[in-house]
C-alpha cells in the first residue's frame, strides 16, 4: 500500500467502512420495519379483541335473555307463577313477555352489528396490508367469524319462526330446544374466537425472542468488524500519512533552519513522497544558488517558509473539519440506538394491560416514564448538536437562484408561530409586496429560522418580535439589497456579547440549552452568499436587532469567510510549530 496514492488509500479504506456501515444500517432498518409492523399489528389486534369481546358478551346476553323469555312463555302456557313468588295478572305477564322478547331481538341486532363491523375492519386491513397475520392466523380468524355468522343467521331464522308461532304449543316443543342449542354454540364459538387471539399473542413472544437474539448477535458481529476496520484504518492513516507527513514537515524545518544538505527519505510513492522529492529538488537547486546569489537564497528560503505555512494552515482546517465530521458520524449511530430503545420501552410500557399496570408501583411507573422521556429528549438534543457540527465542518456548494424572500420569511413566521412554547408571545411580520434575493432558499430559510427562534427565546411571555422584509439601496455601492430585520424587546446584548456572537460554541441563552453553533453556521451561510449579518443592541434589557442583507444579483467575487475559532493568529510573520500540527492531528 505504500505505492498507492493517498486518494486510492482513502477510497479503499472508506469503501470497506462504508460497506460495513451499510450492512449495519440495513440490519437496523429491517428490524425497525418489522418492529413497526408488529406494533401496528398489536394495535389492530387490540381493536379486534374489543370486537371479539363484544361478540362474546352479546352472545352470552342473548342466551340469557332467551332463557328468561322461554321461562315466561312456559309460565303463560301452563298458567303458573312467573317467578314462583308473585301471582301476576294477565296484562302484567304479557308486558313482561314483550319486554324480554324485545331484549332478545335487541341482542340479536347488536350482535349482528358488531359482527358486520368486525368483518368490515378485517376486510379493510386485508386490502391495505401486505404482511398481515404476524400474531394471529388471519385465515383461522376469518373462518371462525364465518362460523359465527352462519350460526347467528340460523339462530335468527329460528327466532323469527318462533315469534310467528308465539302463541302455539309447537314452538315450545321444537324451536326453543334447537334455538337454545344454537345460542349455546354461539357463545362457545365467540369465546373460542377471543381465546385464539389471546393465545396467538402469547405464542408470538417466543418467536420475537429468537429473532431478537439473532439480530443482536449479528449487530455485535458487525459492530466488532466496524471497530476493527476503524482501528486498522487509523493505524494505516498513522503509518502511511501522518508519519511521512511528520517526517516531511520536520525535514522541511531542518532545511529551513540551515541544514541545507539534509535529504528527506520517506520510502513512499504517493503525493507526500512526491512532495518530499520536490522539497529535495528545491533544496538541491537552493544549494547550487547559494554560491552565486545570496538574494536568491533568501527568496528561496522565504518561499519554502511561506509554502510550508500555507500547507500547515490548510491541513489544520482540513483536519479539524474531518475530525468534527468523523466524531459527529460516530456519535449519531449510538444516539439513534439510545433514542429508539427508549421509545421502544415507552411503547411497551404504554401497551401493558390496565390490570398489569395496576399491579405495579405507580410512583415507579411515573419515574420510569419521566426517565424514558428524558433519555429521548437528551438523545435527540445530542443528535441535533452533532448535526450542527457536520454543517459547521463542511463548506456549501449549493445552487442559488432568484428567490422571493417575502414568501420565504412568511413561511418561517407562520411555522414558528404555531409552536406551543411561542404561542403566548407576539410575532408580527411587516413586508413589501415582493422582495427578491439571489440565494439558496433552503439555507436562507435556516438562517431566518435561527434568527426568529433566537429572538423569541430572548423575550418574556408578554414580549414581542417584529420581522421586517424590504428592499434597500446600499449607500456605498448603490446596489439594491434584500433586507430582513428581526427585532425584539427582550434581554438585549452588551458589547462583549456582540463581539463574540458569531464564534462557534458561544451562547448566552437564559435556559442554557443552546449549543452556540446556530449563529456561527448562519454567519457562514450569509458570508458565502456575499451578504452580511449585523447585530444591534443598546444594552442589556433594551432589546436587540439582527439585520440580514442579501444581494439581489450574483456576486462577482468570492466571499471572505471568517472562522474565529479555527484561525486565531493570522499575522503575516507568525510561524507555526510542530506542536500545533500534533494538537490538530
Amino acid at each position: 500500500m505504500r505505492k498507492w496514492k493517498i486518494r486510492t488509500k482513502m477510497i479503499a479504506g472508506l469503501s470497506g467502512l462504508a460497506l460495513v456501515i451499510l450492512v449495519l444500517v440495513y440490519s437496523s432498518w429491517s428490524q425497525l420495519a418489522r418492529d413497526r409492523e408488529l406494533a401496528t399489528e398489536i394495535g389492530q389486534l387490540a381493536e379486534e379483541f374489543h370486537y371479539a369481546h363484544e361478540l362474546n358478551r352479546w352472545a352470552e346476553r342473548l342466551s340469557r335473555s332467551h332463557t328468561l323469555f322461554q321461562r315466561i312463555r312456559e309460565a303463560d302456557h301452563k298458567m303458573i307463577e312467573a317467578d314462583r313468588m308473585l301471582e301476576l295478572a294477565e296484562i302484567e305477564r304479557s308486558s313482561l313477555r314483550q319486554q324480554h322478547k324485545g331484549m332478545v331481538s335487541d341482542s340479536f341486532e347488536r350482535l349482528e352489528e358488531f359482527l358486520k363491523a368486525y368483518n368490515h375492519i378485517l376486510a379493510a386491513r386485508d386490502s391495505t396490508q401486505k404482511n398481515a397475520g404476524l400474531l394471529v392466523d388471519r385465515g383461522d380468524q376469518k373462518k371462525s367469524l364465518e362460523d359465527i355468522e352462519e350460526l347467528l343467521v340460523s339462530a335468527q331464522h329460528d327466532w323469527a319462526d318462533a315469534c310467528k308461532h308465539e302463541h302455539e304449543i309447537m314452538p315450545l316443543e321444537y324451536y326453543p330446544a334447537r334455538l337454545d342449542q344454537r345460542l349455546g354454540n354461539l357463545v362457545t364459538l365467540t369465546n373460542e374466537h377471543s381465546y385464539k387471539i389471546q393465545q396467538g399473542m402469547k405464542q408470538f413472544g417466543t418467536t420475537v425472542h429468537k429473532e431478537h437474539r439473532a439480530k443482536r448477535n449479528s449487530f455485535w458481529f458487525f459492530t466488532g468488524l466496524s471497530a476493527f476496520l476503524i482501528l486498522f484504518l487509523a493505524w494505516q492513516f498513522w503509518t502511511l500519512i501522518v508519519v511521512p507527513f511528520r517526517t516531511l514537515f520536520r525535514g522541511s524545518q531542518l532545511i529551513a533552519s540551515g541544514h541545507h544538505q539534509h535529504k528527506i527519505l520517506l520510502g513512499t510513492d504517493d503525493e507526500i513522497g512526491s512532495m518530499a522529492d520536490t522539497v529535495n529538488d528545491i533544496t538541491d537547486r537552493f544549494n547550487q544558488a547559494v554560491a552565486r546569489v545570496t538574494l536568491a537564497k533568501q527568496r528561496a528560503e522565504q518561499e519554502v517558509r511561506d509554502r510550508t505555512r500555507e500547507v500547515i494552515q490548510n491541513e489544520q482546517l482540513a483536519s479539524v473539519g474531518f475530525l468534527a465530521a468523523g466524531v459527529a458520524h460516530e456519535i449519531n449511530n449510538p444516539l439513534g440506538a439510545i433514542a429508539w430503545g427508549a421509545e421502544a420501552l415507552e411503547e411497551t410500557l404504554n401497551e401493558l394491560p390496565e390490570d398489569e399496570l395496576a399491579r405495579l408501583d405507580q410512583e415507579f411507573l411515573g419515574e420510569l416514564r419521566t426517565n424514558l422521556g428524558l433519555i429521548q429528549s437528551e438523545a435527540f438534543r445530542c443528535k441535533g448538536i452533532t448535526k450542527r457540527l457536520l454543517n459547521f465542518s463542511r463548506l456549501s456548494d449549493s445552487t442559488r437562484d432568484q428567490e422571493d424572500i417575502s414568501e420565504l420569511v412568511s413561511r418561517v413566521v407562520s411555522m414558528v408561530g404555531k409552536v406551543g412554547e411561542y404561542r403566548c408571545k407576539t410575532l408580527r411580520m411587516h413586508e413589501d409586496n415582493k422582495v427578491i434575493a439571489y440565494c439558496n432558499a433552503q439555507e436562507i430559510q435556516q438562517v431566518v429560522l435561527n434568527l426568529v427562534s433566537n429572538a423569541l427565546e430572548s423575550v418574556d411571555t408578554d414580549g414581542q418580535v417584529d420581522v421586517h422584509v424590504r428592499n434597500e439601496i446600499d449607500p456605498l455601492t448603490g446596489a439594491k439589497e434584500a433586507v430582513v430585520i428581526v427585532e425584539d424587546n427582550g434581554c438585549g446584548m452588551d458589547q462583549e456579547v456582540m463581539d463574540h456572537l458569531f464564534e462557534p460554541f458561544f451562547t448566552r441563552r437564559r435556559d442554557d440549552t443552546g449549543t452556540g453553533l446556530g449563529l456561527s453556521i448562519s454567519y457562514r451561510i450569509v458570508s458565502l452568499h456575499h451578504g452580511s449579518l449585523t447585530p444591534y443592541s443598546e444594552g442589556e434589557g433594551r432589546g436587540s436587532k439582527m439585520v440580514l442583507r442579501l444581494p439581489t444579483a450574483p456576486a462577482t467575487r468570492e466571499p471572505y469567510e471568517k472562522i474565529p475559532a479555527l484561525i486565531e493568529n493570522n499575522e503575516p510573520n507568525s510561524s507555526t510549530k510542530w506542536n500545533d500540527v500534533q494538537k490538530v492531528a
